[in-house]
């Protein structure tokens, strides 16, 4: 059974994304995935020149920042899913405090997520990275300090950002996430390389740049010559039905997330003791291969409005036949990146610094990626997206944290080590191969999700969970 066989689809009158309609959605959003991308590299490069304590302090509280930010973000994938199903009814009063609904939930636990950081901020950097040199300690300090303020306003500009691009308009969210960079830009080459502010710079210019975007988005949310817009900001009454839906959505979403994040923690822990050669390599390896997940989290993005308003709709057909077509274009972009990549991969790695046994190894493990991605990661990584624009998020939750638990965390250990010890209680062998066998155990994961959630795609279930219910 494939997953492209030939199947019937809908007539082109019944169809409720025209071929223009998806174009418009997604290439924003690609745009938008490299922007950020790019702007990344600037943004680091900045901070580099303001020594290695910034960068090493900026980098101990991206980590940690990564994973604070999925619990809000987990209810704005929830909201979107939502308003995505309520564009499908057609209602345009339920689109409208949907929206509203969303905007205050997510804004809401984004303001707890700063009281708390700000009053734990220093017990908390301590706990997770005591041993840091004391230089170091101060940078990531200085620079949590503002990064956790500026939450409640990412909060904002994600809110009405999802909201858009569930209407189909992701132009909107990639114009004002260009003016935000820009600005974020402008202020780093202020703070960092004329007032020499360091860590603290780079992150009060995150800070003004995040109202920047928030601003920006709150001013066109409002406006009603859009689609979808807020009516009566102000005046706020928790919905207690959509918040049910987006909560039922949301917290399997950040459980999966977090969970997700944990795992590659204790990864990157047991990397950390196969030497410098490796963790050089796996470094360089994880962060080209990022280039080629850009793709598919554009999708993602894409097929959380377009499977939703199906469902929404009561489209089930269309549900089905959207999820493929968007996933098949995932293939598509990915096989042009990576053979891309495969060409360019000597000049890549050497324009990292690797040389020698390190430059060897990164480019074992980069062909191995590309062969096992361009088969199989989408279907792994993208069908898990379509179950929950549909409401099915608790069967990819439990499968998710059970395949990167079991495969490539307890996996890894096995495969990478000599003997691995349980507890300090007792001592099991393992195969003893390294960095490889870390890497096994990553691609183990991948298959058996593929497996599970092919079966699960074409055992209809999924669609038949609205709502969560």
């Amino acid at each position: 059974m494939s997953l492209f066989k030939k199947s019937p689809s809908p007539s082109k009158g019944e169809l409720l994304f025209s071929n223009k309609a998806l174009v418009k959605l997604l290439i924003p959003l690609f745009v938008q995935q490299v922007l950020n991308v790019m702007v990344g590299a600037v943004d680091t490069m900045m901070v580099s020149s303001a020594g290695e304590a910034a960068v090493s302090g900026v980098s101990l509280v991206n980590s940690l920042d990564t994973l604070l930010i999925i619990f809000f973000t987990a209810m704005i994938t929830g909201g979107a899913v939502v308003v995505a199903q309520k564009i499908g009814e057609r209602n345009a009063d339920n689109i409208s405090e949907a929206a509203k609904q969303l905007l205050y939930i997510a804004t809401f636990l984004a303001i707890l997520l700063t009281l708390a950081v700000e009053l734990l901020r220093f017990p908390l950097l301590g706990l997770l990275f005591g041993d840091a040199e004391t230089d170091v300690m101060k940078n990531a300090q200085d620079y949590f300090l503002f990064i956790a303020l500026s939450f409640p306003f990412l909060a904002i500009s994600e809110s009405a950002g999802a909201c858009f691009r569930s209407s189909g308009n992701s132009f909107i969210p990639l114009t004002v996430s260009l003016a935000s960079n820009v600005i974020n830009i402008i202020g780093n080459a202020l703070l960092i390389c004329v007032f020499g502010m360091g860590a603290a710079g780079a992150a009060v210019s995150t800070l003004v740049s995040r109202i920047a975007g928030a601003t920006i988005m709150m001013v066109l949310i409002l406006s009603k010559k859009f689609d979808i817009h807020i009516d009566k900001l102000f005046r706020y009454r928790p919905d207690l039905g959509i918040i049910k839906r987006v909560l039922n959505i949301g917290i399997p979403n950040g459980i999966e997330n977090a969970a997700f994040q944990l795992g590659r923690l204790l990864t990157q822990t047991l990397i950390s003791g196969l030497g410098t050669t490796v963790i050089a390599a796996n470094a360089v390896s994880l962060t080209i291969a990022n280039f080629q997940y850009m793709t598919g989290t554009a999708c993602s993005a894409a097929m959380v409005p377009v499977v939703g308003r199906c469902i929404g709709a009561g489209e089930r057909r269309q549900a089905k036949y959207y999820s493929r077509r968007i996933l098949g274009l995932n293939y598509l972009i990915l096989w042009c990146v990576i053979i891309l990549t495969v060409i360019l991969l000597g000049p890549l790695v050497t324009a990292y610094g690797l040389e020698g046994e390190s430059a060897d190894l990164a480019i074992k493990l980069l062909l191995s990626h590309c062969a096992l991605a361009a088969l199989i990661w989408p279907i792994g990584f993208m069908l898990p997206t379509a179950f929950r624009a549909a409401g099915d998020v608790k069967f990819p939750m439990f499968v998710s944290m059970l395949s990167m638990w079991i495969l490539r965390v307890a996996g890894a250990y096995f495969m990478a080590l000599g003997a691995v010890s349980v507890f300090d209680l007792f001592t099991l062998p393992g195969f003893g191969l390294g960095i490889i066998g870390v890497w096994i155990a990553m691609y183990a994961d991948w298959i058996v999700r593929v497996g599970i959630y092919v079966w699960h795609y074409f055992s209809d279930r999924w669609l038949r969970k609205k709502f969560g219910k």
